[in-house]
């Protein structure tokens, strides 16, 4: 039976106050009463109340005669622990974006940011981070702090709706020591690497994240990578990768993540898995055997996922050869428009990618749609194969043209993951649940961005499309999956469950109606079925709306 979450008591901000003045007079702040309760470890669903007392859960059982200042009832809706997102870039808007629409919307609670080798808490105000700087300086903020527990604390400062973890990036962590260098690390610059990090780690980082696809990160051996895994691991935290290549050398890229885990002796974390193209298709079978008799030998390797067919990142890191994104975006584009070169990249681009010669409405480039590209919105959810024969070039002299033009500021979305693939990694237990996104909002400057619909559909889309819909997962394990596994994964044993002394994070959703409402075509939509979301034992998000508070946490690993 579906239902709606009503409010019993309705509470101002002045009586708010009072009812925490005298909670020793009230036995629970708010009680969330006859939902079917998921606890976030797996177990079957059961009927019960939830009370709250500060920012925690104080009970859980029958407490229909017990004292509280507010009633919330959840009958016929599922309460569940808040969705912990093990792979965001919320660090990106986070500090002018504090309410995170896109990601309370959908029952996130808790983001694990700084993925891909990319964090904002280690950037600096200097050239070499004119990627961070441009960014910000498009939504009106700028770098104001020098070192990871600066941003921590920038960040904490200003509010955030969710809770905030941070990993270190190692691409970050590059630049700051080596800039843009195309080359491997000398000893020394290791050695000052690991310095850097020590600190993060000291200053509450969680781990370590790499971008293998992406420059700098891409020009480190596995000498570096493992130097720096074991100061991570030195401090408890995690290696989490975004391998060197998800298509052609999957296989080879999976084997070195594997290679680091077992020589630092660090968790690995295999950043959204999956195999692009369709050549490549089936091959997260062999991987996932990879992982297993790599957890046989005693690497502790598990994965992340999103439930979606496409993928979206930089047009340039998609389709040009790594050597011609070297240093900044100004050396990029220079190359380019230098004649000679620009025919050695698209010569390459055609020997290693034979189908990307093909131009008609059924190659590749009809299945790469052009996302965010703020220098002419026009473009945004066109595909480069209708873009091409528009301009009556080929779509590779197009990319070339497009990346120049917009000076490599342009995102796409590549249609090239199987469906089949996604429920098979799906299935397996050593999978959550992560949604690679960014936490954005409908209004303004964000909502003309033409973002991936995994920033608002992730979570609902899995229990929509995957549990009700398809029956890849049951209920149960799929909250599992979004929120117990991630916590334990974490070491946060008080986060994503429901059990007396837990932090409050809850989401209170329709099982009959949750699903994803954004598409490819008008990605800014919530999702339906999400009844109310609490973050630390305050109401986020409520009858399809943000409540204006921001309640999130910064976590430092480390700290209390």
């Amino acid at each position: 039976m579906a239902g709606t979450i009503s409010q019993h008591t309705t509470i101002t901000a002045r009586d708010s106050k009072a009812l925490h003045d005298n909670s020793v007079e009230m036995q629970y702040d708010c009680i969330i009463e006859g939902g079917e309760i998921l606890d976030g470890k797996g177990s079957a669903s059961y009927r019960g109340d939830v009370g709250i007392r500060d920012d925690r859960i104080a009970a859980i059982g029958d407490l229909t005669g017990a004292r509280a200042g507010q009633r919330l009832s959840a009958t016929g809706l599922r309460v569940a622990p808040g969705f912990i997102d093990i792979h965001t870039h919320s660090d990106i808007s986070a500090t002018f974006h504090r309410e995170m629409l896109s990601m309370i919307s959908q029952g996130v609670t808790t983001q694990v940011v700084g993925n891909c080798a990319l964090s904002l808490g280690l950037a600096l105000d200097t050239d070499a981070f004119a990627f961070e700087r441009r960014w910000l300086g498009a939504h009106g903020a700028a770098i104001v702090w020098r070192d990871m527990g600066g941003h921590l604390t920038h960040v904490a400062g200003i509010g955030i709706a969710t809770n905030y973890v941070m990993l270190a990036g190692h691409g970050t962590i590059r630049k700051r020591v080596m800039g843009l260098a195309d080359r491997h690390a000398t000893p020394e610059e290791i050695r000052a690497m690991e310095a850097e990090l020590a600190a993060a780690m000291e200053q509450g980082a969680w781990g370590l994240s790499t971008g293998l696809e992406y420059t700098p990160s891409g020009y480190a051996n596995l000498e570096e990578l493992v130097a720096l895994s074991r100061v991570a691991a030195r401090y408890g935290g995690l290696y989490a990768t975004h391998l060197r290549n998800e298509g052609d050398a999957l296989l080879d890229a999976v084997q070195e993540a594997l290679n680091v885990g077992y020589e630092a002796g660090i968790p690995v974390q295999l950043s959204h898995h999956k195999a692009e193209g369709r050549q490549n298709w089936g091959k997260v079978r062999q991987t996932i055997r990879m992982v297993e008799e790599a957890r046989a030998r005693g690497v502790d390797v598990q994965m992340d996922q999103y439930p979606y067919t496409a993928y979206m990142t930089n047009v340039g890191v998609q389709f040009l050869p790594m050597w011609v994104l070297s240093g900044d975006n100004e050396a990029v584009v220079a190359r380019l428009l230098d004649p000679a070169v620009r025919a050695k990249v698209a010569a390459e681009m055609r020997s290693s990618h034979p189908d990307w010669d093909d131009a008609g409405p059924e190659g590749p480039w009809a299945r790469v749609q052009v996302g965010i590209v703020r220098g002419n919105r026009a473009l945004q959810g066109r595909t480069i194969a209708e873009l091409a024969r528009e301009a009556s070039q080929h779509p590779i002299d197009y990319v070339l043209d497009l990346v120049i033009a917009e000076k490599n500021f342009v995102a796409a979305t590549n249609f090239a993951i199987s469906e089949d693939d996604i429920a098979f990694v799906m299935r397996h237990p050593l999978t959550m649940i992560g949604s690679d996104a960014v936490g954005t909002g409908p209004e303004g400057r964000t909502g003309e961005d033409r973002v991936h619909p995994r920033c608002y559909g992730t979570f609902p889309r899995v229990l929509g499309r995957y549990v009700r819909q398809n029956g890849v997962l049951s209920e149960a394990e799929a909250v599992w999956r979004m929120t117990g596994l991630p916590a334990q994964r974490l070491g946060l044993p008080d986060r994503g469950v429901l059990a007396p002394g837990a932090y409050a994070d809850i989401v209170v959703y329709d099982p009959g109606t949750i699903q994803d409402e954004a598409t490819y075509e008008t990605p800014h939509r919530y999702a339906s079925g999400i009844e109310m979301v609490m973050v630390n034992g305050r109401v986020v998000w409520k009858s399809g709306a943000w409540t204006g508070a921001l309640p999130g946490a910064v976590l430092r690993r480390g700290h209390p």
